[in-house]
């Protein structure tokens, strides 16, 4: 059998150590990108229309200003990396709103040409991710 030294475990620790934190980086920040994004395309439609949407949906419509404020905030704190697990966890409450207000009666896939919320629950499941995740040391001291 071929013994493993300390100096390879260590190595292939610390390059999973690396390749990890590089898919989580970029899982942040692409999931930040998202959310920032539908948060300014929010804006750009502008308060009333996105309002009246919300109302349609059984919504109050001052809901638009926290919902609005968490995606392009709290998009924008996962792309740089800043307050993460309560961006985090604030954009999982609102895909938790998206899927059961919006989406669900669509199903996952949509029907009759209106969305599912299959996009949403994967957006729901990153920031679940993302909000529980604790930061760790991935590499291993030996002894020497």
């Amino acid at each position: 059998m071929l013994k493993r030294t300390a100096e390879k475990d260590a190595a292939a620790v610390s390059w999973r150590s690396g390749i990890e934190q590089a898919t989580y980086l970029f899982m942040r920040f692409v999931t930040g990108l998202v959310f920032w994004a539908h948060g300014l395309a929010k804006l750009k439609k502008g308060i009333g229309p996105v309002g009246e949407s919300f109302v349609g949906y059984g919504l109050p419509e001052w809901l638009v200003y926290p919902v609005l404020a968490v995606e392009l905030i709290g998009g924008m704190a996962l792309i740089l990396g800043v307050a993460t697990r309560y961006a985090a966890w604030a954009l999982a409450v609102i895909m938790v709103g998206a899927i059961l207000t919006v989406k669900w009666q669509n199903g996952l896939m949509g029907s009759a040409g209106k969305s599912g919320y299959e996009l949403d629950l994967v957006l729901l499941a990153i920031t679940l991710y993302l909000g529980g995740r604790r930061k760790r040391t991935f590499i291993k001291r030996w002894p020497k």
